[in-house]
């Protein structure tokens, strides 16, 4: 007597997203119709988004069949039998999509998405099982197969493979792709390569050896070891035609490299970026940056290449400045030494040693041959040193304390600086007096210019409003321009521009909330702004119109704009500090972590 079956049989699974996730296996699966086709089953195993399963197949007129209900638990999928129409459904929902196919055993026919289709080769029932041709199974239902040593599956998108052009250290290369489930994965061996190291394949055992280091991993699974400590990838490592493909992140970070995201694409940093607080970005060259660096353990300064983003020179010193040919930078330490960095050699010297007062903020000077700088231990002597000779030369001198921004003007004949005068303090009479009060009208900062023409060099004061006034700097045709800001006042700051000789003020910029202002070497003037977005402006001090240059949704702590004016440096607050940032094809791409 036949046995009799139900007339429909569903099976229902549930898996989460992402492109290596577990997929279940609590499917229930009616018994099916009697044998059409005898045949052996032997298992085999496929790899269903970087995950190896288990699948039955069975080889029918030379054709490898799988197991259609292993399949449909692989692809989310249900599969449904009806006893009177012989008719074997299969059905996955895909978005608002409803992907099917009808098979019918023996048929090499089958309604895939409502067209009847030829199949490669006819289904067949072995045992109680529907077994398939695979590739048009995945692909009904949105995904895909590979042939290789093992079948591949993707659940929800073609595979591709294909040569993608990547930025290594600046430089274009050109590395093997494998788009699976939707995400793309890169060669081991090809990036590997890149970072001068060497791969093996050892069956499902991928090595990597890298200078002293070794990286270990199993093909298709989410462990890595590097030098015996285990961690986890992000993606399984897969191999197609002997290439073993996984996530590019992965593959870096491991090899001690970083990644950048850039506008066209990703930039691959070898060595790794340079980390730690980093500021006060100053232009060598049009592809050369010098910056200050500062961790938990030191403070130094670093030559960094902007193509490349390596350092090129690291200098045990900070707060340099570097001359108008970028050929040199000076500095002085906590000594008072007085040394000189030539960023070509890449050589430290030191021009004068036997000085110990504090000297900060040089200036070069026009010609190059020396520095003008604030001097003393209260900062109140402008001086200069001769780089030739290390001989200092007193500018001037007088009882204000803590000079500050000192600027030379375009030509090489003045210098400015901001200085405030100490406030009055009345103390109490009798042999224990105490302060009382401390009167500070009149202590706030003003700007003083020096005329280096001058036989006798005096500073004479070009302002005396009480707003606090703020980088403040020279324009080509000797005028001063500066950030005004009340702190006793809601008003925005604004930017000003004061006359040579002091006795005119123009607001050139008052409707926007500025946060700093640069100028270039040939006096551009430029403006960081906070609006929607941080944006930059060029400001023409004739027409006194600002002209958006870039806006971004970064924000930004300060900038600074090559001497051609074509080029802007910045900086944006990071996990350990500032970190610097490049402008380039309309987007910043970071230059340090």
């Amino acid at each position: 007597m036949r046995r009799q079956f139900s007339n429909l049989a569903i099976a229902a699974v549930v898996v989460s997203g992402g492109l290596f996730a577990p997929v279940a296996t609590n499917v229930t699966y009616a018994a099916s119709v009697k044998l059409e086709a005898k045949a052996s089953v032997k298992n085999e195993i496929v790899v269903v988004n970087g995950q190896e399963k288990v699948v039955g197949t069975s080889i029918v007129k030379n054709k490898k069949l799988y197991s259609s209900k292993q399949l449909a638990t692989s692809m989310s999928a249900a599969i449904a039998y009806n006893a009177k129409t012989k008719v074997y459904t299969v059905s996955k929902k895909v978005g608002s999509q409803l992907k099917k196919i009808e098979y019918k055993a023996n048929s090499a026919t089958a309604s895939v998405n409502g067209k009847q289709t030829k199949l490669a080769a006819a289904p067949v029932v072995v045992g109680a099982t529907l077994f398939v041709e695979p590739a048009s199974f995945i692909r009904a239902l949105g995904g895909d197969v590979l042939a290789d040593k093992n079948l591949l599956i993707s659940t929800s998108s073609s595979f591709k493979t294909e040569a993608k052009t990547l930025t290594f250290d600046g430089s274009d290369k050109k590395v093997a792709t494998l788009t699976a489930n939707g995400r793309q994965l890169h060669s081991i061996q090809d990036v590997a390569k890149l970072f001068n190291a060497a791969t093996s394949v050892t069956n499902k055992d991928v090595k990597i050896t890298q200078a002293n280091k070794t990286i270990k991993l199993k093909l298709y699974q989410n462990t890595i070891t590097v030098d015996n400590k285990a961690q986890k990838v992000k993606q399984n490592p897969i191999m197609v035609k002997g290439i073993v493909y996984a996530e590019l992140s992965d593959i870096v970070a491991f090899l001690g490299g970083d990644i950048v995201p850039t506008k066209t694409g990703v930039f691959v940093s070898t060595a790794g970026l340079p980390s730690g607080d980093t500021f006060n970005p100053q232009w060598v060259d049009n592809t050369t940056i010098l910056v200050t660096s500062e961790t938990e353990e030191e403070s130094h300064s670093a030559l960094l290449h902007i193509p490349s983003k390596k350092e090129l020179f690291t200098i045990n010193g900070t707060e340099l400045t570097v001359s108008p040919n970028g050929k040199l930078a000076i500095f002085s330490d906590e000594t008072g030494a007085v040394h000189l960095a030539d960023l070509n050699a890449k050589k430290i010297t030191t021009i004068n040693s036997d000085d110990d007062s504090v000297k900060v903020e040089f200036v070069w000077a026009k010609d190059g041959k020396g520095a003008y700088f604030i001097q003393g231990e209260k900062s109140d002597a402008v001086s200069y040193i001769n780089i030739q000779t290390g001989a200092l030369t007193e500018i001037f001198k007088d009882k204000l304390g803590y000079k500050s921004n000192l600027r030379l003007s375009i030509d090489g004949t003045k210098l400015l600086y901001t200085v405030g005068k100490e406030g009055n303090t009345k103390v109490s009479e009798g042999d224990n007096s105490e302060v009382i009060d401390i009167d500070i009208t009149g202590t706030e900062e003003q700007i003083y210019l020096i005329n280096l023409s001058d036989e006798k060099k005096v500073a004479a004061a070009v302002t005396s409003s009480t707003d606090n006034k703020v980088y403040p700097a020279f324009l080509s045709n000797g005028n001063i321009v500066y950030l005004s800001a009340d702190p006793e006042s809601d008003n925005l700051p604004a930017l000003k521009m004061l006359s040579g000789d002091g006795k005119k003020t123009d607001d050139l910029v008052a409707n926007k909330d500025i946060l700093a202002i640069t100028v270039t070497a040939q006096g551009k003037i430029f403006i960081l702004a906070n609006e929607d977005l941080t944006t930059i402006y060029e400001v023409n001090p004739d027409t006194k119109k600002a002209t958006k240059v870039l806006e971004t949704k970064l924000e930004l702590t300060s900038f600074t704009v090559s001497n051609d004016g074509k080029s802007i440096i910045a900086t944006t607050p990071g996990t350990n500090g500032d970190t610097v940032v490049f402008y380039k094809n309309g987007a910043f791409e970071a230059l340090t972590k």
